[in-house]
C-alpha cells in the first residue's frame, strides 16, 4: 500500500469517526432541546382511573346532616377562664354549639349541684365549623359529701381541642388536596372567623396520625406478603438539624401490589442499596422496577423474581428519534406491537391466565423480533455513549426481565401503575415544598399508603378516617386488620 492510499484510508477513517461524534453531539443538542423547550408525554400510560378530581368541598352534603338554625343564639352560664400566657385558645363563641349534657350514673334527686365541667372541641362539617361541648355537672350527696361526676367519653385524643371529622378534614386537605397548614389557617380565619393556632393545630395533626401507626403496619405486612409488586422512589425534601440552612434531601419509596391493590410508602433517607432494603423489609417474590442500579442486586436474592419495565425502556428510544429517526421508529413500532397485546387483552377483560397464553401466542413473537433486530443494530458503527446506542445498551442488558412478564399473567409489562401512585406526592411537593422532619416525612408516607390503597377501593379516606379516629382507641388490636381500607369496605 503506496502513501496516497494510507493518507486516503486515514481520512475515511477520520471521517466515520467524525460522523459518529456528530450523531452523539446532535443528540445531546436535541435531548438539551427537550428538557427546555420540549413537552414530556408518554404514549402508553396506564388506563387506570386516575384519582377523583372533586374535594372534600365538592361534594354535596345530604339534606339530613345540614345543620339547621344556625343563627340560633344560645344563652349559657360558664366561669370565667383565667388567660394565662402561652395557653391555648378560648372556641370563638360565635359558633353554633351542640351540647350534650351527661349526668352522673348514681345521680340523686335530692344531690345538689356545686359546678360544672366543660370540655370543647372544634368540631367541622363541610363548609361549616361548630362547637361540640360537653357539659358535665357536679352534685355533692350532703349527707355523705360524696361529690358525683360522669367520665367523660372517649375521644381519639383526649386533650386535643379538635374533634376527629375536623382533623380529618385537614388530613385529607393537606395529603389529598395538597394544601399546606398555614394556608387552612388562613382560610378559616377570612371564611369563618376561626382564629386556629398553627402549633396546636400541628401538635394535634401528628396526635391523630400517630393512632393510624397500627393500621399502617398491617397495611405494610399485607403488601409485603404479597407475590408481585412494583416498586419505585420518588425525592422529599426534609428540614433536618443535619444540615442546618439548607434541606436534606430523602426519599419516599413505593411498593404497589397490583393483584390486590394495596400500596405502601415508607420514608427512607437516602437512595441507597440499605435504604432499599430498609423498604422491602425482606420480601421475597416478583419484583418489577426501573433500571436504578441497587434493584439488580435484588436478583441475587433466592426466590427473588426480578421484571423490567417496557415504558423505561421505549423513552430510551424515544429520545433517539431525532437523530436516529429510522431505527428508532422500527424500534417504537414493535414497542407498540407489545402495547396493543396488552390493551386487547384489557378490552377483553381476560383473566390472568388467558392473559398468558395470548402473550405466549403474540407477544412472544413480538418480543423474537426486536430482539433480533437490536442485536443487529448493536453491531453496527453506532457510538455507546450516543441516544441510540444507550437504549440499544439498556434494553439488550435487561432483556430477560424484560421478557419475564409473558411468562406471568399477572405480572404488567410496565411499572407505570407505580408511577401514577407516587404523583400525588410530586403535587403535594410543589405546595408545601418540604417535610419539617424526618418524622414528618414518615407521617406523609403513612398517609399516602392508606389514602391510596382507599382511592384503590373506591374508599372515600374522610368518611373512611373519620370512622377509624372514633373507633381506633376501643378496637382490639388483634383485629387491627379490619380497619384497613380493603376490608373496611367490606
Amino acid at each position: 500500500m503506496n502513501n496516497v492510499e494510507e493518507i486516503v484510508l486515514s481520512l475515511q477513517q477520520e471521517i466515520v469517526e467524525y460522523k459518529k461524534e456528530n450523531a452523539y453531539l446532535r443528540a445531546e443538542i436535541a435531548q438539551l432541546k427537550r428538557l427546555i423547550f420540549g413537552k414530556k408525554s408518554e404514549r402508553f400510560i396506564s388506563e387506570e382511573k386516575p384519582f377523583p378530581p372533586g374535594t372534600l368541598f365538592s361534594e354535596v352534603v345530604p339534606e339530613e346532616n345540614k345543620l339547621e338554625n344556625l343563627t340560633e343564639q344560645i344563652s349559657y352560664e360558664r366561669t370565667k377562664p383565667v388567660h394565662r400566657k402561652g395557653g391555648r385558645k378560648e372556641l370563638p363563641s360565635h359558633l353554633l354549639r351542640q351540647i350534650e349534657v351527661i349526668e352522673p350514673e348514681d345521680k340523686k334527686d335530692t344531690d345538689r349541684r356545686i359546678g360544672l365541667l366543660v370540655t370543647e372541641e372544634l368540631e367541622y362539617t363541610p363548609g361549616v365549623f361548630h362547637v361540640n361541648r360537653i357539659e358535665r355537672p357536679k352534685y355533692v350527696d350532703d349527707q355523705t359529701k360524696k361529690i358525683k361526676i360522669a367520665p367523660m367519653p372517649s375521644k381519639p385524643v383526649p386533650k386535643s381541642q379538635f374533634g376527629p371529622q375536623f382533623m380529618a378534614h385537614t388530613i385529607v386537605s393537606k395529603y389529598m388536596d395538597h394544601m399546606p397548614l398555614y394556608r387552612m389557617i388562613q382560610q378559616f380565619k377570612r371564611d369563618h372567623n376561626v382564629a386556629i393556632s398553627k402549633s396546636s393545630l400541628g401538635e394535634s395533626m401528628h396526635q391523630y396520625l400517630d393512632l393510624l401507626i397500627p393500621v399502617y403496619n398491617k397495611l405494610k405486612a399485607a403488601v409485603l406478603e404479597q407475590e408481585y409488586i412494583q416498586t419505585d422512589e420518588t425525592t422529599y425534601k426534609v428540614l433536618s438539624e443535619d444540615k442546618e440552612g439548607s434541606a436534606h434531601l430523602g426519599y419516599i419509596w413505593a411498593s404497589y401490589a397490583p393483584v390486590n391493590k394495596l400500596v405502601l410508602f415508607t420514608y427512607q433517607k437516602s437512595r441507597s442499596s440499605e435504604s432499599m432494603n430498609n423498604h422491602l423489609n425482606g420480601f421475597v417474590g416478583k419484583n418489577q422496577v426501573d433500571g436504578y442500579g441497587p434493584y439488580e442486586k435484588l436478583q441475587q436474592i433466592p426466590g427473588m423474581q426480578m421484571f423490567s419495565c417496557w415504558a423505561h425502556a421505549r423513552r430510551k428510544f424515544d429520545k433517539a428519534l431525532e437523530s436516529y429517526k429510522p431505527e428508532a421508529e422500527k424500534t417504537l413500532s414493535l414497542i407498540q406491537e407489545l402495547y396493543n397485546v396488552e390493551k386487547h387483552c384489557r378490552d377483553q377483560n381476560l383473566n390472568y391466565e388467558q392473559r398468558r397464553k395470548i402473550r405466549q401466542d403474540q407477544s412472544k413473537v413480538i418480543l423474537q423480533k426486536i430482539k433480533s433486530y437490536l442485536d443487529n443494530l448493536s453491531i453496527q458503527n453506532i457510538l455507546p455513549a450516543s441516544s441510540l446506542g444507550e437504549a440499544i445498551g439498556y434494553t439488550l442488558k435487561r432483556w430477560r426481565q424484560l421478557s419475564n412478564y409473558i411468562d406471568h399473567g399477572e405480572v404488567e409489562i410496565d411499572n407505570n401503575l407505580i408511577e401514577n401512585k407516587i404523583r400525588p406526592i410530586a403535587l403535594g411537593r410543589k405546595n408545601y415544598l418540604f417535610a419539617g422532619s424526618h418524622e414528618s416525612a414518615q407521617r406523609a408516607a403513612m398517609v399516602y399508603s392508606l389514602f391510596a390503597t382507599c382511592i384503590l377501593h373506591n374508599i372515600n379516606p374522610y368518611e373512611w378516617l373519620i370512622d377509624v379516629f372514633n373507633r381506633i382507641n376501643d378496637h382490639p388490636i388483634n383485629r387491627i386488620e379490619e380497619l384497613l381500607p380493603q376490608n373496611w369496605a367490606k
